[in-house]
């Protein structure tokens, strides 16, 4: 991969990006952001999709708004999942079998260990159809639908850090993967059909050599994706050239 001038540090280029992708699956983006950040969330999310368009699916866009097909991203884990777009991403085999499944953006996923803890990974890639609700005395005293996905009907997920990365902080989400996707932590890795990414954190910042030991060890455990340097590489998970770093889960 060759090093480009980063898109992240100019939130108008960015914005212009994040436009340019969506106009390829003829949507639009018209919603504001502020903060590098957040602009880096959306970007990260469209790479993610980009990965499985890369991987042999077909992506197609949901939920548009208006004529002008704007593609409202879910800016907050409070955002009500009907109100959001959404891709498909579609499976498909030479034998007529096809497997569809949802790429959602802020989405609260459910515990595997405790039905009542919910956590809300920047991204999931769910079953099509998986996302459901119930109350929760803490939100809203229990007055409005509380909308998650559950643990089991989770493919993979991931999460954006803006930040210059720590041992520490990297490794912070393998608490995620043992709350998520606990069978990894145990080497059972998903061996069915189709191939998904592994779970996956996208970091803004550079690590260094003992990050880049992390990383490995963490890939080797667990399939777990830890992408550094985005900001000067910001390809890295759809790179057709670099699939063979991107750890998978599943089969073809």
């Amino acid at each position: 991969m060759s090093k480009t001038k980063s898109p992240f540090k100019d939130n108008n280029l960015l914005k212009q990006q994040v436009q340019v992708f969506l106009s390829q699956h003829h949507a639009c983006f018209a919603q504001e952001a502020s903060r590098t950040s957040s602009f880096f969330e959306l970007a990260a999310y469209n790479d993610l999709v980009k990965f499985y368009e890369t991987n042999g699916y077909s992506v197609t866009p949901q939920n548009l708004r208006g004529k002008e097909r704007q593609f409202v991203y879910a800016l907050s884990p409070k955002a009500k999942p009907s109100n959001c777009s959404f891709f498909y991403a579609e499976k498909r085999y030479r034998n007529g079998d096809s497997m569809t499944f949802e790429i959602r953006h802020n989405l609260r996923i459910q515990s595997a260990h405790d039905s009542d803890i919910f956590v809300s990974p920047d991204y999931a890639v769910i079953e099509k159809g998986a996302i459901t609700s119930t109350h929760q005395p803490h939100y809203y005293n229990g007055k409005v639908d509380y909308f998650f996905v559950a643990a089991k009907d989770v493919k993979t997920f991931a999460e954006t850090k803006h930040y210059q990365p720590s041992p520490e902080l990297v490794l912070n989400f393998v608490g995620l993967i043992n709350e998520l996707m606990p069978a990894l932590m145990n080497g059972k890795f998903p061996t069915k059909k189709p191939k998904h990414c592994g779970p996956s954190l996208f970091v803004s910042g550079v690590g260094n050599a003992h990050l880049v030991k992390i990383k490995e060890s963490l890939g080797n455990r667990y399939k777990a994706n830890i992408l550094m340097g985005l900001f000067a590489y910001p390809s890295q998970v759809h790179s057709t050239s670099n699939q063979v770093n991107i750890h998978k889960i599943g089969s073809m």
